[in-house]
């Protein structure tokens, strides 16, 4: 382990002002990449973005959280997509500095500084700097409410543990995944502290201010009929269980990428040989270890992504820190350093693909970055096309192509706003939009002409309730490796 307790605690590379510098340091580079990347913003982050522009307490798949914030940037620095994502890197910046707060006030300095330096260089992290996600604000306040349960232990405080219910709620609005550190909080008192450190009241108090904070979403959610609710259900379609071991297999290796693989693997020696060894460890432990379990299970039912199991590891990189202090062996001390170092060429990796939009000098038989390449050219010869013929209206087929050409078509024209709508069979919320973003006939006049967008030419049955249906024009751009996105426009006229 990297210990340092046999360390100067004078040490250069260690110092204090030289790790608060680096982590600057970083995150300005990370600033700088949103300004000239040519990446453009995601289904996801453009959907965010148009939830910003129609603020709620709450949404069809997501609580609010992401969309206030992302209001609150492009308010002040307009709707570009830096100003979309300008929180990001920001924010990893203060869950690096309140880690080495956490560690230093549990653990010891050195530990802490050692915590700041695993976080900022996460593969998580350093890819989690670039894009917009519900991820990002969910780790900033659970590692916020983890330092005021902390606190709690030293000081025995009401505030304190206000604190961190309040901060927990705030975790709730980003991403309802907040929900485990609710649930493993109240089973670590159960099984282990059983009020020695946090007694039952600091703990209810805990609980309360939590709920408290979070009542909006509830009450968005109980006065939509339990949309969220709903829609999570829908999305785990146990009636579709695959039971797949290579699912689990895919699921741990990428866990090797999303946490850095000699810091993963550290930390599963870690936890199984330190789980109830130490009050503070056990707590980190509870924090950890039951959700990426829960997640294996869940990948081995049916399919898990790479970022479900992301909260486990604010607990991770502090038991990995703490473990510095603590024990004193070379091996492990030497694991902690490679591991970091790899985890540095990991994040340059990832930073030289945002600037430049590419993964060369790696090749991939798909490349991931083409589809968010492309967006505004096409949005630009969508609206040549929308001006010249005079339509009322934009329909497109799929939430994955509204999702970027709705914030498109705005970014270059505020008039499209409130014209863009989706084909769907279903009403809300079965668009993942609001109720005015599924094409229905009856929120249509009669003689309406209409532009439609299709991926091909076939027409099919889509639009019985249109006539006089024409083909505009073919419109294309190139991506990567002379790979060329194709929609072809199409007029209409609403019977």
């Amino acid at each position: 382990m990297l210990s340092l307790s046999n360390t100067n605690e004078n040490s250069i590379i260690f110092s204090t002002p030289v790790v608060f510098i680096i982590l600057v340091i970083i995150t300005l580079i990370r600033i700088y990449s949103l300004f000239i990347s040519p990446i453009e913003l995601s289904v996801d982050e453009a959907q965010y973005w148009h939830w910003s522009q129609n603020l709620d307490y709450g949404y069809f798949t997501k609580p609010p959280l992401i969309a206030w914030a992302i209001a609150l940037s492009t308010n002040i620095f307009g709707n570009e997509e830096w100003a979309v994502r300008l929180f990001s890197p920001i924010i990893h910046f203060f869950i690096s500095i309140i880690l080495w707060a956490i560690t230093q006030f549990a653990f010891g300095l050195k530990a802490g500084r050692i915590a700041a330096l695993l976080w900022i260089f996460t593969p998580a992290a350093s890819l989690g700097s670039f894009i917009i996600s519900t991820d990002t604000p969910l780790l900033l306040f659970w590692s916020l409410s983890l330092l005021f349960i902390f606190k709690i232990f030293k000081d025995d405080s009401y505030v304190s543990a206000t604190f961190s219910g309040a901060s927990l709620g705030l975790a709730f609005l980003s991403k309802y995944a907040a929900l485990y550190f609710f649930v493993l909080l109240i089973l670590w008192w159960v099984i282990y502290d059983k009020g020695k450190a946090l007694t039952f009241k600091k703990l209810l108090v805990v609980l309360i201010s939590s709920i408290f904070v979070a009542t909006p979403n509830l009450y968005w959610n109980y006065s939509n009929d339990f949309v969220t609710a709903s829609h999570t259900i829908s999305n785990a379609n146990l009636s579709e269980i695959i039971m797949n071991y290579a699912n689990v297999i895919d699921f741990l290796s990428s866990q090797l990428l999303v946490f850095g693989p000699i810091i993963f693997l550290l930390y599963l020696f870690i936890i199984f040989n330190s789980f109830f060894k130490d009050q503070k460890l056990s707590l980190l432990g509870m924090l950890s270890l039951p959700i990426i379990t829960l997640i294996i299970v869940q990948s081995f039912l049916k399919i898990a992504n790479p970022n479900w199991a992301v909260t486990a590891y604010i607990s991770a990189t502090l038991m990995i820190s703490a473990y510095a202090i603590i024990q004193k062996h070379r091996v492990l001390r030497l694991l902690t350093k490679f591991g970091l170092i790899i985890n540095f060429a990991l994040s340059l990796l990832i930073l030289k693909i945002t600037l430049t939009g590419n993964f060369y000098p790696i090749h991939l038989k798909s490349d991931p970055l083409r589809k968010n390449l492309g967006f505004e050219i096409l949005s630009t010869e969508i609206k040549k096309s929308f001006d010249n013929k005079e339509m009322s209206k934009l329909v497109f087929m799929n939430r994955g192509e509204i999702t970027r050409f709705n914030y498109y078509l705005i970014k270059i024209d505020n008039k499209f706003k409130n014209k863009i709508f989706l084909k769907t069979k279903s009403i809300f919320p079965g668009n993942f939009y609001e109720k005015n973003y599924n094409y229905d006939k009856k929120k249509h006049k009669k003689d309406e002409k209409i532009m439609i967008i299709k991926r091909d030419l076939n027409f099919g049955n889509d639009f019985a309730n249109l006539t006089d249906t024409k083909f505009i024009r073919k419109i294309s751009t190139n991506t990567i490796k002379g790979l060329k996105r194709t929609y072809y426009l199409f007029e209409g006229i609403v019977k």
